[in-house]
């Protein structure tokens, strides 16, 4: 479980108007009203006339709420406050967060699939409206880069997928997959405070030597026009990885054992489709080529490391320089020759 702010005496009173979505899920009303007072109380008088229930339906709201898997103290004179909630996403929990990031998308949040990536294409081809997003407890066959398999358990962990049609030239989105790294990197670098949180290119993200998270983007291309594409995302967040296999058990970690604290996965979820998709208009508005390079050193893992480039045709290693600016990676020889890697797999020298 993870906590949320102790509660204080004070009643909260929420403002704003009734959307007409709550009309279709009130349990997502209640829990914005909870979140909108934390760490205070609503009113269950409140809560009842914006709903127009009565006492006893709210209380029993709350009740199923409570069966699935939140923790929402009831307190006489006070009301309800939201104190904790689980590790797996609770689907009007997840509404309420994104109505909090201003986020009025279509999501699909599923207990198993084989790829969230594989189902956002499958819907897709069946023509649904982007942008969307798919969440998963759990994939089967999680994939990363390459075609690698991603370890994707029930419990802890974030597997998400967001679906666009951009229709646009793909020069506009060269970079997609960098910008994104830099900007969900900053992102979990001031929300949890881990200074060593940084990307590793081209699609990593890395914590004190180890990995946390990995990006995949498959794009849909015709006459160099982007028509269609899905952005993933694998984030080890609340997970131990001492029940991870033994082969990445020493190469991988999750925030929480970095920073020995659990996180609010549905507030972290919210906020990371949130800072993705304005990701992906500052790469239509130009804004992520322009400041690529620069926000990219300040992430960068590889940067001033000795590394080794190999794509199947050649190999070559050096110092990490950075990136230019089509995205590739800068690798500066001992004898001073500079070589931009571009398709290929990167690692450290030991």
């Amino acid at each position: 479980m993870s906590q949320y702010p102790l509660g204080k005496k004070k009643v909260f009173k929420p403002v704003g108007s009734l959307s007409p979505s709550v009309q279709k899920n009130p349990d997502s009303f209640l829990l914005s009203c909870l979140l909108q007072a934390s760490p205070n109380y609503v009113s269950g008088n409140y809560i009842a006339e914006r709903l127009k229930m009565s006492r006893v339906g709210i209380w029993a709201r709350v009740d199923k709420l409570r069966k699935a898997g939140l923790l929402i103290e009831a307190s006489q004179n006070r009301g309800y406050r939201l104190s904790a909630e689980p590790n797996l996403l609770v689907r009007p929990l997840l509404e309420a967060w994104l109505k909090e990031c201003g986020i009025d998308y279509p999501f699909f949040l599923l207990e198993n699939t084989d790829s969230t990536n594989s189902e956002a294409e499958r819907l897709l081809a069946n023509g649904q409206e982007t942008p969307f997003v798919v969440i998963s407890h759990q994939q089967e066959t999680g994939r990363g880069r390459r075609g690698r398999k991603w370890h994707s358990p029930k419990g802890g962990n974030l597997y998400l997928s967001i679906a666009l049609k951009p229709n646009v030239a793909l020069v506009k989105f060269r970079n997609f997959t960098l910008w994104q790294g830099v900007s969900i990197g900053k992102f979990l670098k001031n929300h949890t405070g881990i200074e060593s949180l940084s990307v590793k290119w081209p699609n990593d993200l890395i914590c004190e030597n180890k990995k946390i998270g990995g990006m995949l983007t498959e794009a849909s291309i015709d006459c160099d026009q982007v028509r269609s594409m899905v952005f993933g995302i694998g984030l080890n967040v609340n997970s131990s990885t001492s029940h991870f296999p033994n082969d990445i058990r020493e190469s991988s970690t999750s925030l929480m054992e970095i920073s020995g604290t659990s996180w609010r996965i549905h507030e972290l979820t919210a906020k990371i489709i949130k800072v993705s998709l304005q990701a992906s208009q500052e790469c239509l508005d130009g804004k992520a080529d322009h400041m690529l390079v620069t926000e990219w050193e300040k992430m960068d893992f590889l940067l001033g490391k000795k590394v080794k480039f190999q794509n199947g045709i050649k190999t070559f290693s050096g110092t990490a320089s950075g990136i230019d600016n089509s995205g590739g990676l800068i690798i500066t020889s001992k004898d001073g020759k500079v070589q931009i890697a571009h398709a290929g797999e990167v690692s450290l020298i030991r």
